[in-house]
């Protein structure tokens, strides 16, 4: 009975991703890392789970996990916080847990964006080995717009001399960025 409960509840949640336009296989990555990431939570003390940004339903569900002792019913729960994770905002909540004052993991994630965008496709099969929470469509998708966004300012004319005193500003890079965040995020939940 638990495994026929099981499969219905993954089924259900797989039909709540439909609408996003995802493959079932990158449906079930998503709802497994936010599951992951919703674990990691769990493991927070009450404490930091104050400061964390997550809905007060959420703090209430992660709260109801540490009571919890039967095998069956811990799963049950960590199957409801991920689903409960859907309606969170995942970058801010790994931005707390994942603070930039990391240097190592900033380097390394550096390191591999720039690897992504120079190899392409190898690097990409790479990553997704190396990080299983890694989603190959998404990463790519990622890796693309970094790359257009790359060519867009390579083929932009240069700016204007700039007067004494006065600093150029760096070009806003939100492709990249984007890029970044989603490498930290697949690197954190590899814990």
């Amino acid at each position: 009975m638990s495994r026929r409960h099981s499969l219905h509840s993954v089924h259900n949640e797989i039909d709540d991703f439909e609408d996003a336009g995802l493959s079932k296989t990158e449906q079930k990555k998503a709802m497994e890392r936010l599951q992951a990431l919703g674990e990691r939570l769990g493991a927070l003390s009450t404490a930091r789970l104050k400061k964390m940004p997550i809905s007060e339903t959420l703090f209430v569900a992660l709260e109801e996990l540490k009571r919890l002792k039967a095998h069956e019913a811990v799963r049950r729960h960590k199957q409801y916080i991920g689903k409960l994770m859907r309606d969170e905002n995942e970058d801010a909540i790994l931005g707390v847990l994942n603070p930039l004052a990391n240097p190592m993991l900033n380097k390394q994630m550096d390191m591999l964006a720039e690897r992504l965008l120079t190899q392409g496709d190898p690097a990409i099969n790479d990553a997704v080995r190396r990080y299983p929470a890694a989603e190959r469509h998404t990463l790519r998708q990622h890796v693309r717009a970094a790359l257009k966004e790359q060519q867009t300012l390579a083929e932009m004319p240069p700016a204007a001399p700039v007067a004494d005193g006065e600093t150029v500003a760096e070009p806003e890079l939100p492709a990249r960025r984007k890029l970044l965040t989603y490498l930290r995020e697949i690197a954190a939940l590899v814990d």
